[in-house]
């Protein structure tokens, strides 16, 4: 791989393609966002990456070459033949050959895989997992992903299943998850999770700023801002939240021998308000505390496709 090559990640989205250009330190070049509009088909959205991608290399120096593709997709994916099995936000989209897609339609190899492994690897290669071999990271948004790096590789385990911690089970008894299932850290931390514990919790506080809030469109990101601004029933919700967080990271790092743990997604930006629970969760159940950490990403809003291009990057040095 020559010092000039650049990669483009690719973050494919149901409502959004996040696109740019990275260097080989992970640092951002160029990018491009772009509605999906899913409903158009398959090749429409292929065609409108292939176009994006010529788009962006009219931003390149001419010394500059792009060395690959990287793509992450919330989904299923087979990431040794870039197959696309089945996508959770892509209604319709079953066994689609991403790779061979837009290989044809690009002229350059490109690489797949799910969207929470690319965040793990990005964060591992670029943000906060930088310098150790064994992290998981944990995204917090609708639901709880998981991507896991071990000795400083993707994690992917049979059939691409690994890494799925938001649907690990904390509590046998616990509430319903989205999954069918019953106490997983999804239900309590995921969107659905948030809310419903707002709505337990109502009886227990007269006063609370979410009262100003319509509960049937309350967001976790509203709770989230509420708890920021000191609201009490906000801030108990946040707190049992970070706790069930580090149960489940816990007995993920006692299992994996892991180092460090990295949060992100739109829950993590409360901070502490959810990090400092979590930590001390962890403290009081990990068999070795002093081994492992909880840290906040780093990539920020870019690590979709910075963390897509990252996989080019491994790819193509391999």
């Amino acid at each position: 791989m020559q010092g000039n090559s650049l990669f483009i990640g690719v973050d494919l989205g149901g409502t959004n393609v996040d696109m740019g250009i990275v260097n080989t330190s992970g640092q951002v070049c160029a990018k491009r966002i772009f509605p999906a509009e899913i409903e158009e088909g398959e090749k429409k959205l292929f065609d409108k990456i292939a176009f994006n991608v010529i788009e962006l290399q009219k931003c390149l120096n001419g010394s500059d070459f792009i060395g690959g593709i990287g793509v992450g997709i919330a989904g299923l994916v087979n990431s040794k033949k870039g197959v696309l099995q089945k996508a959770f936000n892509l209604k319709g989209w079953l066994n689609v050959p991403v790779k061979d897609n837009l290989e044809k339609r690009t002229g350059y190899k490109v690489f797949v895989d799910n969207d929470a492994n690319l965040a793990a690897l990005g964060e591992s290669m670029f943000g906060a997992g930088k310098g150790v071999e064994n992290l998981l990271t944990i995204t917090l948004g609708s639901g709880v992903g998981g991507g896991l790096i071990l000795n400083g590789k993707i994690f992917h385990g049979k059939d691409d299943g690994a890494g799925e911690i938001g649907h690990t089970i904390i509590d046998r008894n616990g509430p319903l998850c989205t999954c069918g299932r019953k106490g997983c850290v999804e239900a309590f931390v995921g969107k659905h999770a948030i809310i419903r514990s707002v709505r337990e919790k109502l009886d227990k506080y007269e006063d609370f700023i979410l009262k100003k809030y319509d509960l049937n469109k309350l967001s976790p990101k509203d709770v989230s801002s509420a708890a920021l601004m000191g609201d009490k029933l906000s801030i108990d919700v946040m707190t049992g939240a970070g706790e069930a967080l580090g149960v489940g990271a816990a007995n993920a790092a006692n299992l994996l021998g892991l180092e460090r743990i990295v949060i992100g997604g739109g829950l993590a930006n409360a901070g502490d308000l959810i990090l400092k629970p979590a930590r001390e969760k962890l403290k009081e159940i990990a068999l070795k505390p002093q081994s492992v950490e909880i840290v906040r990403a780093a990539l920020g809003e870019d690590a979709g496709f910075i963390g897509a291009a990252a996989l080019a990057i491994m790819k193509m040095k391999n």
